[in-house]
């Protein structure tokens, strides 16, 4: 009786041991599939790889070579405008003494100053002086590229253009009507054309001095 107690003993160890140790289920017959198997972790999917923001385009050659030349158009039409500005200074600080001085010179030739003539060069100094800055003017002007359409308004610089036309043919009415004036020396008509040279030559001086208010102060 004692031996068979120990035998069920025995057994009964051996069964606990096996479900311990793997390696003793198979010596006991029992599967090794049975052996929980370790937890996979899940891989993320791909599904939930995603941007919110859509992908950047390259950049387009011929645009970007666009957006260079306007740059290169632009920056060239600031430089020559503020030289258009400073020879507009130039001009209507020039034109202001020509006008004062043609009115002296006017009035000693014509206005029982005696006919002296001591106004008479620095006038024709003035003169040529203006006529050369607003003529630089004008080209720094034209040359000024303009990149972008500009719809025809009343405007500032519409103002500032008419007014320059008007100063233009004035600019060439007084040279015409200057040259005519001293080659009539001594004929009955030199007076006239005198003063059709100075009521130009005002109208001139304030088609250039509007103008050039209304950029200065718009």
């Amino acid at each position: 009786m004692a031996a068979w107690l120990a035998l069920l003993i025995s057994i009964a160890a051996r069964a606990a041991a096996a479900q311990e140790h793997p390696a003793l289920k198979l010596v006991l017959g029992q599967s090794a599939e049975e052996t929980p198997a370790p937890a996979r972790q899940d891989k993320p999917s791909q599904d939930d790889d995603f941007e919110l923001l859509p992908p950047e385009k390259p950049p387009d050659p011929d645009a970007l070579a666009r957006q260079a030349e306007l740059s290169q158009a632009l920056s060239r039409r600031r430089q020559l405008l503020g030289l258009h500005q400073w020879a507009g200074f130039a001009t209507l600080a020039t034109m202001t003494a020509t006008v004062v001085v043609g009115q002296l010179n006017y009035a000693d030739k014509y206005g029982g100053g005696g006919d002296t003539g001591k106004y008479r060069t620095a006038h024709q100094v003035l003169a040529y002086g203006t006529t050369g800055f607003f003529a630089a003017a004008g080209v720094l002007a034209l040359l000024a590229p303009s990149p972008f359409e500009k719809p025809l308004r009343l405007d500032t610089a519409t103002l500032h253009k008419v007014s320059m036309i008007v100063a233009t043919g004035g600019m060439v009415a007084q040279v015409v009507l200057g040259i005519v004036t001293a080659h009539s020396e001594g004929s009955l008509s030199q007076r006239d054309f005198a003063l059709a040279h100075q009521i130009i030559g005002y109208t001139t001086w304030a088609a250039t001095t509007a103008g050039f208010l209304v950029l200065t102060f718009p």
